[in-house]
């Protein structure tokens, strides 16, 4: 591992550290389809990521003209979602031997998902990797979800962190304009991503195809 000028390392979670899409997708699906609203597709819930999932379910929701049973929708689909996920979440292959690589080096890590601040802490627990953070945040802790750099801005101020030595890393767009909205260094991540396309267009500052591939940044 070469020297890297970055100190501080805001990642994604979802995607990026571990590959949970199937999950969401089987579990919004089947609380649609039992609920018969207009299920959505795959592709629109890899689309979504990146985002709060009870944002995108109202969404989803009003276009199957059931925006009152949003909430209902939400909490269906995250109580099915909660049955499955520990059996069924994993993460990426290389992502924890670079997680501790950049522990050892000296680097800071946190967590910036529009998971809740309780979802991740149980999912950082579960996944052995709660030790390796400095610290994690939610979008239930800010005003404004990602894209917008509230996250980020937290962490930031919580830490007097320098962001002209940080990197945002994700695989959707909206973690791309997270981290040049709070104004650090990003990391477009593929081997998680869903839309390479959507990816590439945000020209991120570098792009990993593998997680041993940012030691390097």
């Amino acid at each position: 591992m070469q020297e890297s000028k970055m100190q501080n390392y805001f990642f994604d979670f979802d995607g990026t550290i571990c590959e949970s899409r199937n999950i969401y997708v089987a579990a919004v699906q089947k609380a649609f389809e039992a609920r018969g609203v207009r299920v959505p597709s795959q592709d629109e819930v890899y689309n979504a990521m990146g985002i709060p999932i009870d944002v995108s379910i109202a969404k989803w929701a009003r276009l199957g003209h059931r925006a009152d049973l949003a909430e209902t929708l939400f909490h269906e689909s995250m109580a099915e979602y909660n049955q499955i996920e520990d059996q069924m979440v994993k993460l990426f292959p290389g992502i924890k031997k670079t997680l501790n690589q950049l522990k050892l080096a000296g680097k800071t890590l946190f967590v910036c998902s529009s998971k809740t601040h309780s979802e991740l802490a149980h999912n950082l627990d579960n996944l052995g990797l709660a030790s390796l953070f400095t610290d994690f945040v939610g979008a239930d802790e800010v005003v404004n979800h990602k894209p917008a750099a509230d996250e980020i801005q937290l962490l930031a101020d919580r830490y007097q962190l320098d962001l002209g030595d940080s990197i945002m890393l994700g695989d959707a767009k909206y973690d791309i304009r997270m981290g040049k909205n709070a104004g650090c260094a990003t990391c477009a991540c593929t081997w998680g991503a869903f839309d390479l396309a959507s990816l590439a267009k945000e020209e991120p500052d570098y792009t990993a195809g593998y997680p041993t591939e940012i030691l390097d940044f």
